[in-house]
């Protein structure tokens, strides 16, 4: 996956390539970042905790540190310095990005990761779920888009309230 800032358009542009090869492609603009980051912020927070230390129970003056060390922790197989292939084998959506007009957030199976619908008018939508560790590096790869893109979205870390995040509908 790769997430970059676009200035001409001034929108990110988030690239996902399938392990079968399958290239989809999503413009998301400045607007929906902004709704989007403090949800997803929180449940990408929140699965990694789970997937970390699934049986903890988090005291309210350790919350910023557990959170901020659940971002920073060792993803396994993301290589951050690698660079993203995206040529084309096949592109179910087509050529041209997704615009999406809605994102459904909600936690992961069993409240493990991420999944994510993205929907635009004309009917196409993209719908995933993403490891925990997929879901962290996703929000990596935003921190660094929106730091290039200098749009001024306060972007700090969420921290756990101890309640499992509920899904929501952004649009």
């Amino acid at each position: 996956m790769q997430l970059r800032y676009q200035p001409p358009a001034d929108r990110l542009l988030w690239q996902l390539r399938t392990t079968g090869g399958d290239l989809y492609a999503v413009w998301l603009t400045r607007r929906m970042v902004r709704l989007l980051w403090p949800p997803l912020n929180k449940l990408v927070t929140h699965a990694g905790i789970l997937q970390t230390m699934p049986h903890a129970s988090v005291l309210p003056e350790a919350q910023a540190m557990l959170a901020q060390a659940v971002r920073d922790r060792p993803l396994p197989g993301a290589s951050f310095a690698e660079p993203f292939d995206s040529r084309p084998t096949a592109q179910p959506l087509g050529a041209e990005p997704l615009l999406p007009e809605a994102i459904d957030l909600g936690p992961g199976d069993k409240g493990q990761g991420l999944k994510l619908q993205l929907r635009e008018e004309s009917g196409r939508r993209l719908a995933m779920q993403l490891s925990a560790d997929l879901a962290t590096a996703l929000l990596r790869l935003m921190e660094q888009a929106l730091a290039a893109a200098d749009w001024g979205l306060v972007i700090a870390p969420a921290t756990p309230d101890g309640a499992a995040p509920s899904p929501s509908a952004l649009n």
